[in-house]
């Protein structure tokens, strides 16, 4: 619980987004108090560990690409001056990623890599260097067995991104959270806030029945604050700032405020698979020259089928974990309410679908990849984390002038563009209208802003 009954930020959330938040304010200043909560055990234990971890420069938004490519930068930074982050497990391993492209994606890919101002580090692989890929089939006859309609598009080439790979959750989670903590932010896990409220320099009025603040107070500067921060043991701390970067379950915090989140929180399953079809796939040595080699070696890079279904190598495991985005007729929202007892009985099991491995992931698979309907690949577990989906494929950081801000709407690619955000809601908590990204150049906050929105949508989301 926490120490103090006042600090001069509280960050709700100990996921990539609260945890690069609380790094760098410390970093910036280690005087001021900075508290983290977490209704879970410790850092990283929500959806951050549920996710693929992986991370890409290769978007179609130019602001994705400079958020994430800082970030993957900051962590290849991290790798370099710390040897325990390098060996014998890497903190960033970039052995790439392989769209496999019909012909209207090549297409449209050919024109982002025409715009010489992205400086995206990919090129096109062509059809004859996938020739031995284990299992491919490049022009599908038909659906999954059983399946009516024409079958999907025949893959017309591929575009390979060099700087891509995955992130060790763990590990970059635990260095937040150690070098955060050495700076003198407090951490108070197992903690589940409830709600926040307002308070304010002189006494609020508030309605009687709803015990809301009367509205014109929000036009008299100063007088609003949300610095209430409920804990499920029916106390309280007191805040000068909050952001709440809770991931899927932030509306649940801000809406009863008023607060727009923008956000469609869903489940998504990860299927880990095993057997010969699969241990033939990783010992792939594909044509490929990917940063990160193994012995030398190029190996299998994460795979985005036409489908829009994934493969992701898990070398040490002899694993491939499978994904394909599903949000037909899933519904918003979480399972879990932490209001109603108190506590957030998150549980990565229970959030899985199995039953859609065959009803709905094999088809997105098995036209490209036929063996996998059958005895070569077997279904070894599954679990399931948050998507905490924007309207645009980009992060969100709203901001209220009475002292809360919401960081997140990152759509499955919060670890990849994690310390470019968590810097913008530092940069924020000082009053600031820009922050520097890694490697200096700056980025204004609202351009992230739900009200003064200046980006390009994403269309190439995962």
């Amino acid at each position: 619980m926490p120490s103090k009954e006042r600090y001069e930020i509280v960050v709700i959330g100990a996921g990539p987004l609260g945890l690069a938040t609380a790094y760098h304010l410390a970093e910036q200043d280690p005087r001021r108090s900075v508290l983290v909560v977490d209704a879970l055990a410790g850092p990283g234990e929500g959806s951050m560990g549920a996710s693929n971890s992986m991370v890409r420069d290769v978007f179609s938004s130019p602001d994705n690409r400079r958020l994430a490519g800082a970030s993957i930068r900051f962590y290849e930074h991290v790798m370099g001056s710390h040897e325990s982050m390098r060996d014998p497990v890497p903190l960033l391993d970039r052995y790439g990623y392989l769209w496999l492209l019909s012909e209207d994606q090549r297409a449209e890919y050919a024109r982002l890599l025409d715009d010489r101002s992205a400086r995206i580090e990919a090129r096109f692989v062509a059809l004859e260097e996938l020739g031995d890929l284990p299992g491919l089939e490049r022009s599908p006859t038909r659906w999954f067995e059983g399946a009516l309609g024409t079958a999907p598009p025949a893959i017309a080439g591929a575009l390979f991104g060099r700087s891509c790979g995955a992130v060790a959750p763990e590990m970059l989670a635990h260095f937040y959270h150690q070098e955060a903590s050495r700076l003198g932010v407090e951490f108070s896990f197992s903690t589940c806030v409830t709600g926040l409220s307002f308070e304010g320099t002189e006494e609020i009025l508030l309605h009687e029945d709803t015990r809301r603040p009367l509205a014109f107070q929000e036009h008299i500067p100063g007088r609003l604050r949300i610095s209430r921060v409920h804990l499920a043991d029916g106390r309280f701390v007191r805040a000068d700032r909050v952001v709440v970067a809770a991931g899927a379950w932030s509306a649940g915090l801000l809406e009863p405020l008023g607060v727009a989140t923008a956000c469609s929180p869903r489940p998504q399953s990860t299927y880990s698979v095993a057997g010969p079809g699969v241990d033939a796939l990783l010992d792939w040595v594909p044509n490929l020259d990917p940063i990160d080699r193994d012995q030398g070696r190029p190996r299998l890079p994460f795979v985005i089928l036409p489908t829009g279904a994934t493969i992701k190598p898990v070398f040490r495991q002899r694993r491939l974990w499978l994904g394909c985005l599903d949000t037909v007729s899933r519904p918003i929202g979480t399972l879990e309410d932490p209001g109603r007892d108190g506590r957030l009985d998150f549980n990565m099991g229970r959030l899985a679908d199995r039953g859609s491995y065959a009803t709905d992931l094999l088809p997105a698979f098995t036209p490209y990849l036929p063996g996998f309907e059958s005895a070569v690949v077997r279904l070894d577990r599954c679990w399931g984390g948050y998507y905490n989906f924007s309207p645009d494929g980009l992060p969100i950081l709203a901001t209220e002038a009475y002292g809360v801000a919401f960081l997140g709407g990152d759509s499955g690619s919060g670890i990849m563009k994690a310390d470019s955000l968590g810097r913008l809601a530092a940069a924020w908590c000082d009053g600031a209208t820009e922050a520097r990204l890694f490697g200096g150049e700056r980025y204004p906050l609202d351009r992230l802003s739900l009200l003064r929105r200046k980006v390009e949508p994403e269309t190439m989301i995962l």
